[in-house]
Order: C-alpha cells, then sequence, then structure tokens
C-alpha cells in the first residue's frame, strides 16, 4: 500500500510540475509577448525615450546642418510622448490580426518640425515644408526601423504558430490541472499525514515555478538580450526593448511566485517537523 501511495504521489507530483511549467509558459505568451495592453503600458519607458530620442538625435542633427541650424538644436521637438504614441501605433500594428510585411505605419507628424522653424528661423513657407517633411521622414524611418523582414516574419510566423494561438486555452487547462493535482495531493494525504501532504503541495510548486524561475533568471542574469550581435540603432533600442519588457516582466511574477511559494514550503516543513518531534517526546516518555 505504502508504495503504491509512493509511485502515485511521485506520479502526481511529476504532472503537477509539468502543468506549472505549462500554465507559465502558456501565460507569459498569452498575457506578455502577445498582450498589446502589457506591451504598450510597459515597454515605452523613460529610458526607452531616451535611449531613442538619442538614436534620433544623429538622423536630425544631420538635417539641422544642411539647414544651416546649429548641432543639437532639435532635440526637443520629438518628445517622449511623441514616442510612445508612435511606439504604440507600432505596437498595434504588429499585433493585429491583418498584419503582414511590411508593416503599415504611419508617417510621423511634421506639424511640430514646422512649429519650430517657423518659431526659430525666417525661411518661407516652402523652406519650413521641405524642412519639416525631411525631419519626419528621418523620424519615420527610425521609429519604424522595426519594419523589417528579418523581424517580421519570424514574429509572425510565431504569432501563427498553433501552440501561440492556443495559449489562452493551454494557459486554463495548465491551471485546471494544476489545481487537479493539488486536490488529489491533498485527499491522499488526510489524516495523520496532512501536514505531510501540505509539504508535499508546496514542494511541487516550488518545483514547478523553479523549472522554469531558474532559466529566465540565467537569461537575464547574463545579459543576453544585452549582447545581441546589432550595432547601435533605433531598430537595436526597439528589439531589445520588446525582448526585456516581456522578460523582466516574467521575471518579476515568478521571482514573486517562487518567494511565495518557498515561504509557504518551509512553513508547511517547519509545521511537519515539529509534529515529527513531538511524537519522537511523547513515544520516549
Amino acid at each position: 500500500m505504502k508504495v503504491m501511495k509512493g509511485i502515485g504521489t511521485a506520479l502526481i507530483l511529476a504532472v503537477l510540475i509539468a502543468a506549472i511549467v505549462l500554465t507559465l509558459v502558456s501565460g507569459a505568451v498569452r498575457f506578455m509577448a502577445t498582450n498589446p495592453w502589457y506591451l504598450k503600458t510597459f515597454m515605452p519607458t523613460g529610458t526607452y525615450c531616451a535611449e531613442m530620442r538619442e538614436r534620433l538625435s544623429d538622423d536630425l542633427d544631420h538635417i539641422a546642418l544642411l539647414y544651416g541650424l546649429e548641432e543639437g538644436s532639435l532635440s526637443g521637438v520629438v518628445t517622449n510622448d511623441g514616442i510612445r504614441s508612435y511606439t504604440n501605433t507600432m505596437i498595434d500594428a504588429l499585433l493585429a490580426e491583418d498584419a503582414k510585411v511590411p508593416l503599415e505605419l504611419p508617417a510621423y507628424p511634421a506639424d511640430g518640425f514646422a512649429d519650430w522653424m517657423r518659431t526659430h528661423t525666417a525661411y518661407s513657407e516652402q523652406g519650413v515644408k521641405d524642412f519639416s517633411e525631411d525631419c519626419a521622414q528621418a523620424v519615420t524611418e527610425d521609429l519604424g526601423a522595426i519594419n523589417s523582414q528579418l523581424l517580421i516574419e519570424p514574429f509572425l510566423a510565431f504569432r501563427e504558430h498553433t501552440f501561440t494561438k492556443a495559449s489562452l486555452i493551454l494557459f486554463i487547462a495548465g491551471l485546471l490541472l494544476v489545481v487537479l493535482m493539488l486536490i488529489f495531493l491533498k485527499l491522499m494525504y488526510m489524516g495523520k499525514s496532512k501536514r505531510a501532504g501540505s509539504v508535499l503541495v508546496w514542494g511541487g510548486c516550488f518545483m514547478g515555478v523553479t523549472v522554469v524561475f531558474v532559466p529566465v533568471m540565467q537569461f537575464l542574469l547574463f545579459d543576453y538580450v544585452g549582447r545581441l550581435n546589432i550595432s547601435i540603432s533605433a531598430f537595436r533600442t526597439i528589439l531589445t526593448g520588446f525582448l526585456n519588457t516581456v522578460l523582466y516582466g516574467w521575471f518579476f511574477v515568478l521571482l514573486g511566485l517562487e518567494v511565495v511559494s518557498f515561504i509557504l514550503l518551509l512553513i508547511a516543513i517547519t509545521c511537519w517537523s515539529s509534529k515529527k518531534r513531538k511524537k519522537k517526546a511523547v513515544k520516549y516518555e
């Protein structure tokens, strides 16, 4: 009987760990990597915008010099809000149902450059128009640098993959399977072995989260995203911004689950071991 119970426990724990991994991976795909709300909320951070403005300044400085302006004079025309707005538009286009290569991205508004030119120079309206169009085109090319076949095609293929399409169903199924396995463990360890059952429950949860947490932590620890062999450019800023947004979001979710499950496992082990010590004390008495 004990042998069968041990085999059953091992099988349930194996299924529990697999179900937790399935839930976490499918959840990351559904709620982070392909979720426009998540990406638009957490990707265009202040750091991302500052880095993007630095990339934009090179092309804008070149245009400024061509029009007889000082280098760096256009640094404040493209604002963080403008970058966020265009990035959000780009994310919507990337995750649209009818997305294709190349993405249909709008031109960056030229009004801000035209207003700046009228305020700071005495150029004619035609000169202002030419200047603003050149600046807007340069910014559009940089902010739309993600519109590359090397990136868009793999991402669209990832979106069309069966796992990605079924990620929500897999997440729900995995979550239900986790709950079912926990119920089975609880039913197998009732009464006198209740505390041992708690140790197995939280131990299984801790191991399942750890299976996903460790590789993600290693990936971030060694900064594989930052070591991508891509030259410093707006394309690199967008790509690393996207990858870091997904990875760091996933990491913090996993870290929270890891800490909670470890604390509960520690409490369960403490309760279980204290009960065993009491039993030994009563036996010796």
